[in-house]
């Protein structure tokens, strides 16, 4: 819902339901008001949507027009010639899975222009081979979308990822500035979505000026200037087999904001390197509200060995970049102990705030990178901070807690971080004296010893296949937890118990977990609990050497 409440009071003045209720729709970003409208997306693509964004009436809640970002089904026509023209670039029949395009996140504003700028989302599924089988760029799909804010009407788009088949969204913050470049002032816009490439944009036409590599980048070499389009690697569509590639899913850069300067004229960037592996999900059936995205999980699943894990996990970086959006390269780099960590916010004083994913707030030179300040949160920090003026002094706050899909999904790369969730807001001013609890020591769980099993190596093939396609995303790669939801390798023998009622009926629900009666068989969650017992096993000889 969108809802309207008095400011002084809190008291609700309208609410409005933005989305249809039939597929699971999602908001996840804020809206934007403009002109007395109030403009607002909406998420979920994986589930089976179609994208759009609405505008609505500030004083009454009516609405007053609504942009969708890919085309419906061509036989109940057209809503506007932006539409038709998207069509001409999917084939097949998309509109069966929702296309996607969600506008999840980024909006910015250019009033002189009078534009609205928008990033839109992944595909829906995820594979370019299921959703558009014979090609095509798939408009609006992973696009920068300008609009006129009082009517909705479509002005131009640039697409950074022509027929996205890798999750790479362009829903990641926009920053409008102006700047010199080659000897003439540019009305530019700057974006670095997940791909990987950072794009500086003329936002009055929606001309690319240049892209760079802002991380590594293996599915393309470069972004062709004068077509604006990436120059794609071979295999990159994992058209020929599995393709590990860099940036993954989770991007080179994803929702935290990233933060500009016009006194350094750089752009502060919380950018990170994720390896991931693409493949065909083979047999692919969609599935009403559950996640499609038509690759194979478990092609991406952390290695076993403990060679190759270190490799991998050898691979995961996070880091702050000090970014020159004119030169389009890297200035400076604070390297952090991984990826995933919080938003930035930049100042007028020359300072970078941002948090961790290990739970340090810091601030930072703007012009060099040295570290100035550090603040221990005892929880990681996703968000970004704010800067703000009270009883005449500066203070800078921060949402602090551990969470998030990284939190969630990041099995290995979590695990040996120990992070906590402590939801809390915290607030700095220059000869702050508060201090925070000290943190209980944590308790590491004790295993009981699992009982022997007896599952074959098909039957235990079955549950890992089931876990990677169902279960990773909550509950962690390789059923190791992030700390936000139970770890499975720890489940009791009294949950064990009721194993299918948990995972088929939903006695947990209450709890936030689902049943998936009728998306399971009975066959796949007897093989899935056998796997989460074998992996139970192995920690347990781990943890205890010498057993059995």
């Amino acid at each position: 819902f969108l809802v309207s409440l008095d400011a002084a009071t809190g008291k609700e003045r309208w609410r409005v339901d933005t989305i249809d209720r039939k597929p699971p729709y999602t908001i996840t970003g804020a809206p934007r008001i403009i002109n007395g409208l109030v403009i607002i997306g909406n998420g979920g693509a994986e589930y089976g949507v179609r994208g759009y964004v609405s505008a609505y009436d500030a004083a009454s809640g009516a609405l007053r027009w609504r942009f969708y970002t890919v085309p419906g089904n061509p036989a109940d026509g057209f809503e506007n010639d932006a539409m038709k023209m998207a069509a001409e670039t999917w084939t097949g029949e998309w509109w069966k899975y929702g296309g996607g395009g969600t506008v999840w996140d980024s909006m910015a504003y250019d009033p002189d222009l009078d534009l609205l700028y928008i990033g839109t989302g992944n595909g829906s599924p995820w594979n370019h081979k299921i959703r558009s089988p014979e090609g095509g760029d798939n408009l609006f799909l992973s696009s920068i979308v300008a609009l006129r804010p009082d009517t909705g009407e479509y002005v131009w788009h640039y697409q950074g990822t022509p027929g996205d088949t890798w999750d790479f969204t362009a829903a990641q913050h926009i920053i409008l500035a102006d700047m010199e470049i080659d000897g003439a002032m540019r009305k530019v816009l700057l974006q670095a979505p997940k791909n990987g490439f950072f794009y500086v944009i003329d936002r009055s036409n929606g001309e690319l000026i240049s892209a760079e590599a802002y991380v590594q980048v293996n599915w393309a070499t470069g972004v062709d200037e004068a077509t604006g389009r990436p120059i794609e690697t071979p295999n990159a569509r994992y058209t020929d087999g599995p393709f590990m590639i860099m940036p993954s899913p989770f991007g080179g850069h994803n929702w935290h904001p990233m933060a500009y300067n016009a006194n350094t004229g750089l752009v502060y960037l919380p950018s990170q390197d994720i390896p991931f592996v693409h493949g065909d999900m083979e047999d692919f059936e969609f599935l009403e509200a559950q996640w499609n995205t038509g690759t194979d999980f478990e092609l991406a699943a952390a290695p076993e060995d403990p060679a190759a894990l270190a490799q991998v996990m050898s691979m995961i970086r996070g880091q702050l970049v000090a970014w020159d959006p004119v030169e389009q390269r890297e200035v400076w780099r604070y390297q952090h102990a991984g990826p995933w960590n919080g938003g930035v916010l930049t100042t007028d004083g020359g300072l970078v705030f941002q948090g961790s994913l290990i739970g340090e707030f810091a601030a930072y030179d703007a012009s060099n990178g040295e570290r100035l300040w550090s603040f221990p949160a005892q929880t990681g920090i996703a968000a970004a901070p704010v800067t703000y003026a009270a009883d005449g002094q500066q203070h800078v706050a921060v949402a602090a807690g551990w969470g998030t899909i990284f939190a969630l999904a990041g099995g290995p790369a979590v695990e040996a971080l120990g992070i906590e969730n402590k939801s809390r807001i915290l607030a700095f001013r220059i000869g702050g004296d508060a201090s925070l609890p000290i943190p209980e020591p944590k308790v590491r769980p004790v295993l009981a010893e699992p009982p022997p099993g007896d599952a074959s190596e098909e039957q235990l093939a079955l549950g890992r296949s089931t876990y990677f396609d169902r279960c990773w995303h909550c509950h962690g790669d390789g059923a190791i937890s992030g700390g936000l939801v139970p770890d499975l390798r720890y489940t009791s023998a009294e949950r064990h118990a009721i194993w299918d009622q948990i995972v088929l009926e939903g006695t947990l629900r209450p709890l936030g977990m689902p049943g998936f009666k009728g998306i399971l068989s009975r066959e796949e969650s007897d093989a899935l609990q056998a796997w989460v017992l074998d992996r139970a096993r192995n920690l347990y000889a781990a943890q205890n050497p010498g057993t059995e």
